[in-house]
């Protein structure tokens, strides 16, 4: 296998098993664990919250672990730990140890994400191949969707206790092939041809930027927490809800690849609010309609940006603020992402049904896309 290939199967193996199983098994696993323990949507918000606040905290911690030895240590410990934390917390049912464990997770997922992608990207740089990143965050395709088929085929007939520890372990079995191939190592000059065509990012103004970054966050969050419950509630179309959450991750695969290849064709920032647009269609779809085809491309639409956002985002503004701007964006979309499951939790125990947070986190993406627009006019103007 090329040098170029085994890393990034080792980068996209790392974010299959710590973002893909490790932060978003709890989507699909949430309706069963309901049903299992008993706790209401307040609780689930709650949960998810705290999981999104580790991450917020891994990611500028991963900040103090910037190269050699110590990157190294924050990638293989945040990889064992995310594994770790899968497994134990099918063997619990104390709503505070969980609540320990998936912000223990967050800081895990945080850790080995940043890390491993600062590694693969330094080394992609060296030899002119930046845009093969894409490759590797198609990972957390990959996970969601092969742990979501898992959910769906045995959820009738194991207890989710025992389907964390199920998917736990083969993470487990997994682990040994990032830790191999993940390693600060030269690769081979690329052998292609520059294009002379190719937009590159262009920096937008940062605080709108910003703003628009941290609604993502919070509105994001909220679709990727309970759109597998909300299926689950409509009449009719029950069954389909394990099924949203795989489509899902199989439009992730192929999307930080496609949307890389449309922003070298129309300019970063045009690409980055064409995926605002597209994503606000995902979330509102299964809110006006209750039809199969709604939901299933409602997942299309979803899966196939939230992680390409992210890619666009962090280019145009991670030189501002005199070198500061990837950590400041991080912060603002954690603060986001930490607020949405929470508070969408708290609206659905107020007797309000899983679609009036769907609507509300779509009404704050649009914000953010009007604030990605102001910060187009503003470099423009």
């Amino acid at each position: 296998m090329h040098p170029t290939t085994r890393l990034l199967l080792g980068g996209s193996l790392t974010l299959a098993i710590v973002m893909g199983v490790g932060r978003f098994l709890y989507t699909p696993l949430l309706p069963l664990m309901q049903r299992q323990y008993g706790f209401g949507p307040d609780v689930a918000g709650l949960i998810a919250s705290a999981n999104f606040a580790g991450y917020f905290a891994g990611s500028m911690l991963a900040a103090l672990a910037s190269r050699g030895t110590s990157r190294r240590l924050a990638f293989q410990g945040g990889l064992a730990a995310s594994v770790a934390t899968t497994i134990l917390m099918g063997l619990t049912d104390d709503v505070t140890l969980w609540l320990i464990l998936r912000l223990l997770s967050g800081l895990a997922s945080a850790f080995a994400m940043i890390s491993a992608a600062g590694i693969i990207a330094e080394r992609l740089a060296k030899v002119g191949e930046e845009g093969r990143l894409a490759w590797v965050f198609g990972g957390v395709g990959a996970g969601v969707a092969a742990s979501g088929l898992v959910v769906h085929l045995l959820v009738d007939t194991i207890a989710s206790s025992t389907l964390w520890v199920l998917i736990g372990a083969i993470t487990a079995l997994l682990l040994p092939i990032p830790l191999m191939l993940v390693r600060e190592r030269d690769l081979p000059a690329s052998i292609r041809k520059a294009d002379p065509k190719r937009r590159i990012p262009r920096a937008l103004p940062f605080w709108p930027l910003f703003v628009g970054y941290t609604l993502q966050g919070l509105g994001y969050s909220v679709f990727a927490t309970f759109i597998v419950a909300l299926i689950k509630t409509r009449p009719g179309i029950e069954a389909l809800g394990d099924w949203v959450w795989i489509v899902t991750g199989l439009a992730i695969l192929p999307s930080c690849l496609f949307w890389s290849r449309i922003a070298e064709k129309i300019g970063f920032a045009a690409a980055l609010a064409a995926a605002y647009v597209a994503q606000i269609a995902g979330v509102m779809l299964p809110v006006i309609s209750g039809a199969p085809a709604a939901a299933l491309v409602g997942a299309i639409l979803f899966g196939g940006t939230f992680i390409a956002i992210t890619l666009l985002t962090l280019p145009l503004g991670r030189n501002g603020l005199g070198g500061r701007g990837f950590a400041v964006l991080t912060a603002g979309f954690g603060l986001g992402q930490m607020v949405g499951p929470y508070a969408a939790g708290m609206l659905v125990s107020a007797e309000a049904d899983y679609t009036l947070p769907l609507a509300a986190s779509a009404g704050v993406l649009t914000l953010g896309l009007i604030a990605v627009l102001w910060a187009i006019r503003g470099r423009t103007a």
